[in-house]
């Protein structure tokens, strides 16, 4: 997601305070990564499923609400086509975002995956953007740490290289913990934590998130999100 750090960035700026992506964690043991996850993993949704990422953020007073449904309708190919409404100094402005994302290298229990994400932002915030993500698996999958190397170019201006790490653990069947930390070039990195409890196991999560960007200790930003994830294409 690191056009979402562009869009986080210009958030800030009208608000004053660090608007951040924030935890990690699954929607069931088995399932890929997501919400509230900034920093990606090298995991796509399996053939014929769809998974819709849903939250609300808050810094400063001011709140942003997101939507993002996902599907894999090829194979290796995720595709996703979200929208957000994002508070401007009058009213709320919005945003669409299209992603596609493949596996390079699936990953394997006590093993590491490679992935490729490709992201194009339009209306607020412009923006097109390329991730690599690797993520590596300890004790089956129950600890991931996942791994960010790409770029990014707002509209308008020069391209910067971003980054990110993520550690996330899975406490028993339904509950899971992260910590991750991410930045692009010319910024102050973020700090977020979040932590997930699956409410259907393998359909329904609920996440929530506290994050704090370097150099604002005074600033925090809060989420709250559900997740739902289904075989509707099989």
């Amino acid at each position: 997601m690191i056009w979402y750090q562009t869009m986080q960035r210009n958030l800030q700026r009208k608000t004053q305070l660090p608007v951040l992506a924030l935890g990690l964690l699954l929607a069931a043991p088995d399932a890929p990564a997501g919400r509230p996850l900034t920093v990606d993993d090298a995991g796509i949704a399996d053939f014929g499923n769809c998974q819709l990422e849903s939250w609300v953020e808050t810094s400063g007073g001011k709140s942003a609400s997101w939507a993002m449904p996902a599907c894999n309708f090829t194979g290796n190919w995720e595709l996703a086509l979200g929208a957000a409404s994002l508070p401007a100094d009058q009213g709320h402005r919005n945003a669409a975002v299209l992603q596609g994302k493949t596996v390079l290298r699936p990953l394997a229990d006590n093993g590491w995956g490679a992935g490729l994400v490709l992201a194009r932002q339009a209306g607020a915030q412009a923006a097109t953007s390329l991730n690599l993500p690797v993520s590596l698996a300890w004790q089956g999958q129950d600890t991931l740490l996942h791994a960010n190397l790409g770029a990014i170019r707002p509209q308008g201006a020069r391209t910067a290289a971003t980054w990110g790490l993520a550690l996330e653990r899975q406490l028993g069947e339904f509950t899971g913990i992260g910590l991750e930390r991410f930045g692009q070039r010319g910024d102050s990195a973020t700090t977020s934590v979040g932590w997930r409890r699956a409410i259907v196991p393998g359909r329904l999560q609920l996440d929530a998130s506290w994050g704090r960007k370097s150099g604002q200790p005074r600033a925090t930003t809060w989420s709250l999100g559900l997740v739902w994830t289904g075989a509707p294409l099989q």
